[in-house]
């Protein structure tokens, strides 16, 4: 899919894509639109990380791609790890509520952090 349509492009519908689902979770709705919202972030969330390794060259340079790549994958697990720990932390503080809005603050923020160094970073010579 990525391509036929392109990579950023379709970077940016999964992120989206991550962000409505995560909206759909946080709905006061009946439970099968929250467990949409949980297909729609799982299905939109796949290509995410493959994509970024993928678009690293393009966003570093040859020069530092390597080395970006190392701390990508280094980022990934570390999140792997103290995200959903935070998340349990957070609900085990107040109620399963929180899940959605919880998913919304963070897919925003990856959403916003994509935006701003997508339009940041130039390739470096190399």
């Amino acid at each position: 899919m990525a391509e036929r349509l392109g990579t950023g492009r379709v970077l940016r519908a999964s992120l989206v894509g991550m962000a409505v689902g995560a909206g759909l979770i946080a709905l006061p709705a009946p439970a099968w639109v929250a467990v949409a919202g949980l297909l729609v972030v799982g299905f939109a969330a796949a290509p995410v990380f493959p994509l970024l390794t993928l678009t690293t060259l393009d966003r570093v340079g040859g020069a530092h791609a390597d080395r970006t790549i190392g701390l990508q994958i280094g980022a990934a697990g570390l999140g792997g790890a103290l995200v959903p720990g935070g998340i349990g932390v957070l609900l085990g503080h107040t109620s399963v509520e929180a899940l959605g809005p919880a998913l919304v603050v963070l897919s925003i923020a990856l959403v916003a952090l994509h935006a701003f160094w997508t339009r940041r970073a130039a390739p470096m010579p190399g």
